[in-house]
Protein backbone atom coordinates (compact mmCIF):
# COMPACT_ATOMS: atom_id res chain seq x y z
CA UNK A 1 0.00 0.00 0.00
CA UNK A 2 1.29 3.28 -1.18
CA UNK A 3 2.18 6.18 1.41
CA UNK A 4 -0.45 8.44 0.09
CA UNK A 5 -3.24 5.59 0.44
CA UNK A 6 -1.69 4.97 4.15
CA UNK A 7 -2.15 9.17 4.74
CA UNK A 8 -6.10 8.83 3.16
CA UNK A 9 -7.14 6.03 5.35
CA UNK A 10 -5.09 7.58 8.40
CA UNK A 11 -7.52 11.05 7.66
CA UNK A 12 -10.51 8.86 7.41
CA UNK A 13 -10.21 7.31 10.82
CA UNK A 14 -9.29 10.54 12.62
CA UNK A 15 -12.48 12.36 11.22
CA UNK A 16 -15.02 9.80 12.16
CA UNK A 17 -13.21 9.46 15.39
CA UNK A 18 -13.66 13.29 15.37
CA UNK A 19 -17.21 13.11 13.78
CA UNK A 20 -18.12 10.84 17.12
CA UNK A 21 -17.12 12.84 19.66
CA UNK A 22 -18.87 16.01 18.22
CA UNK A 23 -21.98 13.63 18.58
CA UNK A 24 -21.21 12.05 21.99
CA UNK A 25 -20.66 16.13 22.76
CA UNK A 26 -24.04 16.55 21.34
CA UNK A 27 -25.71 14.16 23.34
CA UNK A 28 -24.18 15.79 26.82
CA UNK A 29 -24.91 18.96 25.80
CA UNK A 30 -28.69 18.35 25.01
CA UNK A 31 -29.16 16.14 28.20
CA UNK A 32 -28.18 19.50 29.74
CA UNK A 33 -30.95 21.51 27.72
CA UNK A 34 -28.16 23.55 25.69
CA UNK A 35 -29.30 23.26 22.80
CA UNK A 36 -27.45 26.27 21.41
CA UNK A 37 -23.76 24.66 22.45
CA UNK A 38 -24.89 21.15 20.73
CA UNK A 39 -26.08 22.43 17.29
CA UNK A 40 -22.68 24.96 17.32
CA UNK A 41 -20.88 21.74 17.34
CA UNK A 42 -23.33 19.80 15.15
CA UNK A 43 -23.65 22.00 12.29
CA UNK A 44 -19.91 21.66 10.27
CA UNK A 45 -20.67 17.82 10.73
CA UNK A 46 -24.03 18.93 8.45
CA UNK A 47 -21.55 21.35 6.16
CA UNK A 48 -19.47 18.21 5.69
CA UNK A 49 -21.94 15.50 5.23
CA UNK A 50 -25.87 16.20 5.08
CA UNK A 51 -26.59 12.72 4.33
CA UNK A 52 -25.86 11.50 7.96
CA UNK A 53 -28.49 9.95 9.80
CA UNK A 54 -27.29 9.83 13.07
CA UNK A 55 -25.98 14.10 12.44
CA UNK A 56 -29.53 14.78 10.89
CA UNK A 57 -31.41 13.15 13.71
CA UNK A 58 -29.49 15.44 16.71
CA UNK A 59 -29.46 18.47 14.31
CA UNK A 60 -33.41 18.16 13.90
CA UNK A 61 -33.77 17.98 18.09
CA UNK A 62 -31.64 20.87 18.50
CA UNK A 63 -33.50 22.86 15.76
CA UNK A 64 -37.32 21.88 17.07
CA UNK A 65 -35.73 22.59 20.96
CA UNK A 66 -34.80 25.82 20.17
CA UNK A 67 -38.24 26.93 18.37
CA UNK A 68 -37.29 26.77 14.38
CA UNK A 69 -39.70 23.65 14.20
CA UNK A 70 -40.50 24.35 10.19
CA UNK A 71 -35.86 23.66 10.17
CA UNK A 72 -36.35 20.73 12.12
CA UNK A 73 -39.57 19.00 10.65
CA UNK A 74 -37.57 19.46 7.26
CA UNK A 75 -34.47 17.40 8.68
CA UNK A 76 -36.08 14.77 9.72
CA UNK A 77 -38.03 14.60 6.41
CA UNK A 78 -34.76 13.86 4.66
CA UNK A 79 -33.81 11.56 7.19
CA UNK A 80 -36.96 9.25 6.62
CA UNK A 81 -35.94 9.48 2.65
CA UNK A 82 -32.85 8.11 3.62
CA UNK A 83 -33.89 5.71 5.62
CA UNK A 84 -38.00 4.72 5.03
CA UNK A 85 -37.70 1.76 7.13
CA UNK A 86 -36.31 3.67 10.03
CA UNK A 87 -39.14 3.43 12.48
CA UNK A 88 -37.63 6.04 14.89
CA UNK A 89 -37.35 8.51 12.59
CA UNK A 90 -41.35 8.21 11.58
CA UNK A 91 -41.57 8.31 15.36
CA UNK A 92 -40.02 11.69 15.68
CA UNK A 93 -41.74 13.02 12.62
CA UNK A 94 -44.98 12.72 14.27
CA UNK A 95 -44.04 13.83 18.03
CA UNK A 96 -42.89 16.66 16.29
CA UNK A 97 -46.47 17.43 14.65
CA UNK A 98 -48.39 16.52 17.24
CA UNK A 99 -46.55 18.92 19.99
CA UNK A 100 -47.09 21.33 16.79
CA UNK A 101 -51.36 20.81 16.52
CA UNK A 102 -50.63 19.01 13.17
CA UNK A 103 -53.03 16.11 14.54
CA UNK A 104 -53.84 14.08 11.29
CA UNK A 105 -49.73 14.35 10.51
CA UNK A 106 -49.01 12.86 13.82
CA UNK A 107 -51.71 10.01 13.18
CA UNK A 108 -49.88 8.94 10.22
CA UNK A 109 -46.26 8.98 11.20
CA UNK A 110 -47.22 6.79 14.26
CA UNK A 111 -49.28 4.62 11.57
CA UNK A 112 -45.82 4.30 9.56
CA UNK A 113 -44.27 3.25 12.19
CA UNK A 114 -46.68 0.20 13.26
CA UNK A 115 -46.80 -0.33 9.65
CA UNK A 116 -42.83 -1.55 9.84
CA UNK A 117 -43.51 -2.77 13.65
CA UNK A 118 -47.06 -3.46 14.98
CA UNK A 119 -45.44 -4.14 18.37
CA UNK A 120 -43.89 -0.44 18.71
CA UNK A 121 -45.38 0.08 22.25
CA UNK A 122 -44.47 3.79 22.22
CA UNK A 123 -46.43 4.23 18.44
CA UNK A 124 -50.03 2.47 20.20
CA UNK A 125 -49.58 4.50 22.93
CA UNK A 126 -49.58 7.84 21.79
CA UNK A 127 -51.57 6.91 18.51
CA UNK A 128 -54.54 5.71 21.17
CA UNK A 129 -54.28 9.21 22.70
CA UNK A 130 -55.10 10.79 19.07
CA UNK A 131 -57.35 8.45 17.59
CA UNK A 132 -58.64 6.33 20.42
CA UNK A 133 -59.12 2.21 19.95
CA UNK A 134 -62.00 0.17 20.38
CA UNK A 135 -62.34 -1.77 22.98
CA UNK A 136 -62.87 -4.76 21.06
CA UNK A 137 -60.66 -3.66 17.77
CA UNK A 138 -57.65 -5.44 16.53
CA UNK A 139 -55.24 -2.72 18.19
CA UNK A 140 -56.57 -2.94 21.48
CA UNK A 141 -56.57 -6.63 21.45
CA UNK A 142 -52.68 -6.19 20.95
CA UNK A 143 -51.97 -4.15 23.88
CA UNK A 144 -53.76 -6.72 25.76
CA UNK A 145 -51.71 -9.43 24.31
CA UNK A 146 -48.47 -6.93 24.73
CA UNK A 147 -49.50 -6.70 28.72
CA UNK A 148 -49.80 -10.30 29.08
CA UNK A 149 -46.39 -11.23 27.59
CA UNK A 150 -43.30 -10.66 29.98
CA UNK A 151 -41.03 -12.47 28.34
CA UNK A 152 -42.18 -12.34 24.53
CA UNK A 153 -41.61 -9.88 23.57
CA UNK A 154 -39.02 -8.35 25.83
CA UNK A 155 -40.68 -5.28 27.36
CA UNK A 156 -38.91 -2.25 29.43
CA UNK A 157 -40.86 -0.99 32.58
CA UNK A 158 -41.23 2.15 30.78
CA UNK A 159 -42.47 -0.18 27.59
CA UNK A 160 -44.84 -2.15 30.63
CA UNK A 161 -45.87 0.91 31.83
CA UNK A 162 -47.12 2.66 28.48
CA UNK A 163 -48.95 -0.32 27.80
CA UNK A 164 -51.19 -0.76 30.84
CA UNK A 165 -51.67 3.17 30.56
CA UNK A 166 -53.30 2.62 27.35
CA UNK A 167 -55.42 0.16 28.22
CA UNK A 168 -56.10 2.38 31.21
CA UNK A 169 -57.45 4.90 28.70
CA UNK A 170 -59.10 2.72 26.49
CA UNK A 171 -61.14 0.94 29.52
CA UNK A 172 -61.99 4.61 30.98
CA UNK A 173 -63.38 6.13 27.47
CA UNK A 174 -65.30 2.64 27.92
CA UNK A 175 -67.01 4.10 31.06
CA UNK A 176 -65.36 0.96 32.98
CA UNK A 177 -63.62 3.06 35.82
CA UNK A 178 -62.41 0.00 37.70
CA UNK A 179 -61.38 -1.60 34.95
CA UNK A 180 -59.44 1.43 34.05
CA UNK A 181 -57.82 2.25 37.72
CA UNK A 182 -56.23 -1.14 38.42
CA UNK A 183 -54.65 -0.28 34.58
CA UNK A 184 -53.27 3.13 35.84
CA UNK A 185 -52.06 1.22 39.32
CA UNK A 186 -50.11 -1.35 37.06
CA UNK A 187 -48.65 1.63 34.91
CA UNK A 188 -47.47 3.05 37.93
CA UNK A 189 -45.95 0.41 39.34
CA UNK A 190 -44.15 -0.64 36.42
CA UNK A 191 -42.24 2.40 36.85
CA UNK A 192 -40.76 1.42 39.83
CA UNK A 193 -40.45 4.49 41.01
CA UNK A 194 -38.56 6.15 44.50
CA UNK A 195 -39.62 9.34 46.18
CA UNK A 196 -39.90 11.00 49.93
CA UNK A 197 -42.77 12.89 51.01
CA UNK A 198 -40.61 14.37 53.95
CA UNK A 199 -38.29 15.86 52.32
CA UNK A 200 -40.86 18.05 50.78
CA UNK A 201 -42.50 18.47 54.02
CA UNK A 202 -38.55 19.69 55.39
CA UNK A 203 -37.98 22.38 52.03
CA UNK A 204 -41.30 23.67 53.43
CA UNK A 205 -40.69 23.92 56.66
CA UNK A 206 -37.41 26.28 55.95
CA UNK A 207 -39.21 28.12 53.81
CA UNK A 208 -41.75 29.01 56.64
CA UNK A 209 -39.34 29.49 58.82
CA UNK A 210 -36.50 31.66 56.97
CA UNK A 211 -38.16 33.07 53.90
CA UNK A 212 -39.04 36.94 54.06
CA UNK A 213 -39.82 39.54 51.32
CA UNK A 214 -37.43 41.57 49.97
CA UNK A 215 -37.86 45.33 50.80
CA UNK A 216 -36.07 46.52 47.94
CA UNK A 217 -37.72 48.71 45.20
CA UNK A 218 -34.92 48.84 42.64
CA UNK A 219 -36.13 47.71 39.47
CA UNK A 220 -33.91 45.45 37.39
CA UNK A 221 -33.52 46.58 33.55
CA UNK A 222 -30.68 44.23 32.66
CA UNK A 223 -33.18 41.51 31.34
CA UNK A 224 -36.62 40.99 30.43
CA UNK A 225 -39.68 40.63 32.87
CA UNK A 226 -40.43 37.67 34.11
CA UNK A 227 -44.03 36.14 34.87
CA UNK A 228 -43.70 32.30 36.60
CA UNK A 229 -47.03 30.22 36.19
CA UNK A 230 -46.67 27.37 38.30
CA UNK A 231 -49.02 24.54 40.17
CA UNK A 232 -49.56 20.99 40.70
CA UNK A 233 -48.51 19.21 37.70
CA UNK A 234 -51.80 18.96 35.48
CA UNK A 235 -53.29 21.69 37.23
CA UNK A 236 -53.67 24.05 33.80
CA UNK A 237 -50.14 25.80 33.89
CA UNK A 238 -49.48 24.57 30.35
CA UNK A 239 -53.24 26.62 29.22
CA UNK A 240 -52.12 29.83 31.54
CA UNK A 241 -49.01 29.75 29.89
CA UNK A 242 -50.19 29.66 26.18
CA UNK A 243 -52.74 32.18 27.48
CA UNK A 244 -50.32 34.60 28.08
CA UNK A 245 -47.97 34.00 24.92
CA UNK A 246 -50.55 34.68 22.99
CA UNK A 247 -50.23 38.41 24.15
CA UNK A 248 -48.05 40.63 21.38
CA UNK A 249 -45.32 41.27 23.44
CA UNK A 250 -44.97 37.85 25.41
CA UNK A 251 -42.29 35.17 24.66
CA UNK A 252 -42.35 31.27 26.49
CA UNK A 253 -39.34 29.61 27.55
CA UNK A 254 -41.53 26.56 27.69
CA UNK A 255 -41.28 23.97 30.97
CA UNK A 256 -37.83 25.78 32.06
CA UNK A 257 -35.46 24.32 34.38
CA UNK A 258 -33.78 27.38 34.89
CA UNK A 259 -34.68 28.09 38.41
CA UNK A 260 -34.19 24.96 40.01
CA UNK A 261 -30.45 25.30 37.99
CA UNK A 262 -29.93 28.71 39.28
CA UNK A 263 -30.81 27.06 42.92
CA UNK A 264 -28.00 24.17 42.50
CA UNK A 265 -25.97 26.64 41.85
CA UNK A 266 -26.02 28.98 44.91
CA UNK A 267 -26.75 26.27 47.05
CA UNK A 268 -23.41 24.68 45.83
CA UNK A 269 -21.62 28.50 46.05
CA UNK A 270 -22.78 28.83 49.60
CA UNK A 271 -21.89 25.36 50.80
CA UNK A 272 -18.20 26.17 48.87
CA UNK A 273 -17.54 29.67 50.94
CA UNK A 274 -18.39 27.45 54.69
CA UNK A 275 -21.90 29.76 55.28
CA UNK A 276 -23.87 26.55 55.66
CA UNK A 277 -25.21 23.35 53.36
CA UNK A 278 -28.55 23.30 54.76
CA UNK A 279 -31.33 24.29 51.48
CA UNK A 280 -32.10 27.59 52.91
CA UNK A 281 -28.72 28.45 54.01
CA UNK A 282 -28.65 30.46 51.36
CA UNK A 283 -31.10 32.79 51.85
CA UNK A 284 -30.02 36.37 53.12
CA UNK A 285 -26.41 35.03 53.22
CA UNK A 286 -25.84 36.75 49.84
CA UNK A 287 -24.17 40.32 48.76
CA UNK A 288 -26.26 42.14 46.44
CA UNK A 289 -22.96 41.47 43.80
CA UNK A 290 -23.72 37.93 44.48
CA UNK A 291 -26.98 38.12 43.79
CA UNK A 292 -26.70 39.95 40.58
CA UNK A 293 -24.32 37.33 39.11
CA UNK A 294 -26.83 34.59 39.83
CA UNK A 295 -29.56 36.67 38.03
CA UNK A 296 -27.08 36.57 35.34
CA UNK A 297 -27.20 33.16 35.89
CA UNK A 298 -30.39 32.23 36.13
CA UNK A 299 -31.08 34.48 32.37
CA UNK A 300 -27.84 32.35 30.79
CA UNK A 301 -29.94 29.09 31.76
CA UNK A 302 -33.58 30.43 30.47
CA UNK A 303 -31.65 31.15 27.03
CA UNK A 304 -30.42 27.64 27.00
CA UNK A 305 -33.28 26.39 25.37
CA UNK A 306 -35.31 28.86 23.97
CA UNK A 307 -34.61 31.79 21.27
CA UNK A 308 -37.19 34.01 22.60
CA UNK A 309 -36.11 37.98 23.19
CA UNK A 310 -39.50 39.17 24.07
CA UNK A 311 -40.40 41.92 26.60
CA UNK A 312 -41.79 39.43 28.81
CA UNK A 313 -40.82 35.70 29.27
CA UNK A 314 -42.83 33.13 30.41
CA UNK A 315 -41.32 30.78 32.76
CA UNK A 316 -43.33 27.76 33.46
CA UNK A 317 -42.37 24.84 35.48
CA UNK A 318 -44.93 23.32 37.89
CA UNK A 319 -42.33 22.45 40.20
CA UNK A 320 -41.40 26.53 40.73
CA UNK A 321 -43.70 26.81 43.34
CA UNK A 322 -41.55 25.81 46.30
CA UNK A 323 -38.64 27.94 44.60
CA UNK A 324 -40.54 31.61 44.48
CA UNK A 325 -37.96 32.64 47.47
CA UNK A 326 -34.92 32.80 45.02
CA UNK A 327 -36.88 33.66 42.29
CA UNK A 328 -37.98 37.13 44.12
CA UNK A 329 -34.52 37.27 45.69
CA UNK A 330 -33.30 37.44 41.81
CA UNK A 331 -35.95 39.16 40.39
CA UNK A 332 -37.95 41.51 43.35
CA UNK A 333 -40.15 42.75 40.41
CA UNK A 334 -41.38 39.20 38.75
CA UNK A 335 -45.05 38.03 38.99
CA UNK A 336 -46.23 34.73 40.20
CA UNK A 337 -49.41 32.50 39.05
CA UNK A 338 -50.05 29.92 41.00
CA UNK A 339 -52.58 27.19 39.61
CA UNK A 340 -55.11 25.77 41.83
CA UNK A 341 -57.34 22.95 40.82
CA UNK A 342 -59.57 20.65 42.46
CA UNK A 343 -57.09 18.28 44.04
CA UNK A 344 -59.02 15.18 43.39
CA UNK A 345 -59.18 15.64 39.56
CA UNK A 346 -55.63 16.84 39.95
CA UNK A 347 -54.54 13.53 41.27
CA UNK A 348 -56.38 11.72 38.96
CA UNK A 349 -54.71 13.04 36.29
CA UNK A 350 -51.09 12.96 37.85
CA UNK A 351 -51.96 8.55 38.50
CA UNK A 352 -53.43 8.36 34.92
CA UNK A 353 -51.06 10.04 33.30
CA UNK A 354 -47.24 8.27 32.68
CA UNK A 355 -44.72 11.45 32.57
CA UNK A 356 -41.75 11.35 30.60
CA UNK A 357 -39.70 12.23 33.42
CA UNK A 358 -39.54 13.80 36.78
CA UNK A 359 -42.88 13.88 38.84
CA UNK A 360 -42.27 10.61 40.36
CA UNK A 361 -44.93 11.60 43.48
CA UNK A 362 -47.37 10.22 41.06
CA UNK A 363 -46.84 7.11 41.33
CA UNK A 364 -48.95 6.50 44.25
CA UNK A 365 -52.14 8.28 45.97
CA UNK A 366 -50.47 9.09 48.92
CA UNK A 367 -47.54 10.53 47.85
CA UNK A 368 -49.75 12.95 45.28
CA UNK A 369 -52.05 13.69 48.67
CA UNK A 370 -49.04 14.39 51.10
CA UNK A 371 -47.16 16.32 47.78
CA UNK A 372 -50.16 18.53 47.28
CA UNK A 373 -50.33 19.39 50.74
CA UNK A 374 -46.89 20.33 51.43
CA UNK A 375 -47.22 22.40 47.68
CA UNK A 376 -50.53 23.86 49.04
CA UNK A 377 -48.98 25.10 52.42
CA UNK A 378 -45.56 26.65 50.73
CA UNK A 379 -47.90 28.65 48.61
CA UNK A 380 -49.88 29.83 51.48
CA UNK A 381 -47.02 31.31 52.97
CA UNK A 382 -45.72 33.35 49.95
CA UNK A 383 -49.37 34.05 49.44
CA UNK A 384 -49.06 35.71 52.58
CA UNK A 385 -45.25 37.15 52.20
CA UNK A 386 -46.10 38.60 48.37
CA UNK A 387 -49.50 39.19 48.23
CA UNK A 388 -49.44 41.93 45.82
CA UNK A 389 -47.01 39.36 43.50
CA UNK A 390 -48.48 36.55 43.97
CA UNK A 391 -52.26 35.10 42.32
CA UNK A 392 -53.87 32.47 43.02
CA UNK A 393 -55.82 31.20 39.82
CA UNK A 394 -58.53 28.89 40.19
CA UNK A 395 -58.86 26.25 36.95
CA UNK A 396 -62.48 26.18 37.76
CA UNK A 397 -62.62 29.91 37.03
CA UNK A 398 -60.61 30.28 34.49
CA UNK A 399 -62.52 28.00 32.40
CA UNK A 400 -65.58 28.35 33.41
CA UNK A 401 -65.67 32.18 32.91
CA UNK A 402 -62.65 32.72 31.02
CA UNK A 403 -62.52 36.90 29.60
CA UNK A 404 -62.97 38.15 32.95
CA UNK A 405 -60.09 35.99 34.37
CA UNK A 406 -58.07 36.17 31.35
CA UNK A 407 -58.56 40.03 31.71
CA UNK A 408 -57.18 39.61 35.82
CA UNK A 409 -54.38 37.58 34.67
CA UNK A 410 -53.23 39.87 32.27
CA UNK A 411 -53.96 42.80 34.79
CA UNK A 412 -51.54 40.95 37.17
CA UNK A 413 -48.87 40.49 35.08
CA UNK A 414 -48.62 43.38 34.15
CA UNK A 415 -50.10 43.39 30.36
CA UNK A 416 -52.81 45.09 28.43
CA UNK A 417 -55.79 43.32 27.21
CA UNK A 418 -55.67 41.47 23.69
CA UNK A 419 -58.24 39.55 22.48
CA UNK A 420 -55.88 36.73 21.10
CA UNK A 421 -55.28 35.69 24.84
CA UNK A 422 -59.17 34.71 24.38
CA UNK A 423 -57.73 31.46 21.93
CA UNK A 424 -55.09 30.11 23.20
CA UNK A 425 -55.63 26.95 20.59
CA UNK A 426 -54.76 29.14 17.57
CA UNK A 427 -51.21 29.46 19.74
CA UNK A 428 -48.33 28.51 16.79
CA UNK A 429 -44.81 26.82 18.44
CA UNK A 430 -44.77 23.57 20.09
CA UNK A 431 -46.26 22.50 23.01
CA UNK A 432 -44.06 19.75 24.65
CA UNK A 433 -46.04 18.62 27.65
CA UNK A 434 -48.59 15.99 28.87
CA UNK A 435 -50.95 18.30 28.12
CA UNK A 436 -50.84 19.07 24.42
CA UNK A 437 -53.97 18.00 23.56
CA UNK A 438 -56.05 19.66 25.95
CA UNK A 439 -53.97 22.85 24.91
CA UNK A 440 -54.69 22.64 21.60
CA UNK A 441 -58.79 22.92 22.46
CA UNK A 442 -60.92 26.39 22.55
CA UNK A 443 -60.99 26.75 26.50
CA UNK A 444 -64.04 24.11 27.66
CA UNK A 445 -65.20 22.97 31.31
CA UNK A 446 -64.73 19.12 30.21
CA UNK A 447 -61.45 18.71 32.65
CA UNK A 448 -64.03 19.50 35.59
CA UNK A 449 -65.36 16.84 37.64
CA UNK A 450 -63.93 13.92 36.18
CA UNK A 451 -62.51 12.00 39.30
CA UNK A 452 -66.50 11.53 40.23
CA UNK A 453 -66.65 8.49 38.87
CA UNK A 454 -63.51 7.48 40.74
CA UNK A 455 -64.28 8.48 43.88
CA UNK A 456 -63.95 5.35 45.40
CA UNK A 457 -60.48 4.20 44.47
CA UNK A 458 -59.62 7.99 45.08
CA UNK A 459 -59.90 7.25 49.27
CA UNK A 460 -56.09 7.14 50.11
CA UNK A 461 -55.66 10.63 48.26
CA UNK A 462 -58.47 11.95 50.34
CA UNK A 463 -57.10 10.86 53.79
CA UNK A 464 -53.82 11.92 52.51
CA UNK A 465 -54.72 14.93 51.74
CA UNK A 466 -56.57 15.16 55.12
CA UNK A 467 -59.83 13.99 54.30
CA UNK A 468 -62.80 16.08 53.15
CA UNK A 469 -62.43 18.63 55.78
CA UNK A 470 -59.08 19.71 53.59
CA UNK A 471 -60.98 19.34 50.63
CA UNK A 472 -63.79 21.32 51.80
CA UNK A 473 -61.39 23.98 52.91
CA UNK A 474 -59.80 23.64 49.05
CA UNK A 475 -63.28 24.27 47.76
CA UNK A 476 -64.49 27.28 49.54
CA UNK A 477 -60.51 29.20 49.15
CA UNK A 478 -61.02 28.05 45.50
CA UNK A 479 -64.39 30.30 45.10
CA UNK A 480 -63.05 33.12 46.59
CA UNK A 481 -59.77 33.33 43.90
CA UNK A 482 -61.87 32.32 41.48
CA UNK A 483 -64.08 35.57 42.15
CA UNK A 484 -60.92 37.59 42.24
Amino acid sequence: MSNSAQLDISDRDMAAQSSRQILKTADHLMERRQYRMALAGLLPLMQESSLDVAVLDRTASCYFQLGDCQAAISLVEVLIQLRPDLTAGWGKLAAMKHSLGDKQGAIEGYRKVLKEDKNSVFALAALNRLDPFRRDGQKASRLRKLSKSPKSPKLSNAERSAVFSALGQIEHASNRPNSAFRFFAKAKAAQKADYSPEVMEQLVDGQIEKFRKNTTTECHRDGPRIVFVMGMPRSGTTLVETILARHSIVGTAGESTALSKTLQVVRQHIKDTQRGADVWDWFGQLSEQEIAIFRQSYYGFLSQGTTVSNDVIVDKMPGNSLHLGLAHMLLPNAKFIFMSRHPLDVGLSNFSTIFGTGNQFSSRLDWIGQTTRSVYRSIEDYKQKLPDQLRIQSYQGLVTNPEIQIRALLDHAGLSWEPDCLSPQDAEGAIRTASVEQAREKINTRALGKWQPYEQQLQPLVDALGGPEWIQAWQTQDKMSASC
